[in-house]
């Protein structure tokens, strides 16, 4: 089942899932949806999706390293 956006902490919402890192997700760390964040300038690796756990899928942001590729073992 999917985590509620909502009832996450701040630190859940701008922490990427596949590596750990800050997601540098604008409208997480204002908490305004009405902001630019580069998200939208990227084109996201499908493997880098994949990789997401289901119940994170559409709830948190990955960071732009691992949106462009998925992380390998020792990188974060």
């Amino acid at each position: 089942m999917p985590l509620d956006y909502q009832h996450l902490t701040d630190a859940q919402r701008q922490t990427c899932p596949l590596c750990g890192g800050p997601n540098g997700c604008v409208p997480s760390a204002c908490g305004r949806t009405d902001v630019p964040c580069w998200c939208t300038t990227v084109i996201f690796n499908p493997a880098s999706l994949a990789l997401i756990p289901d119940e994170l899928r559409n709830v948190v942001c990955l960071c732009r390293r691992c949106a462009e590729a998925p992380p390998t073992e020792g990188r974060g």
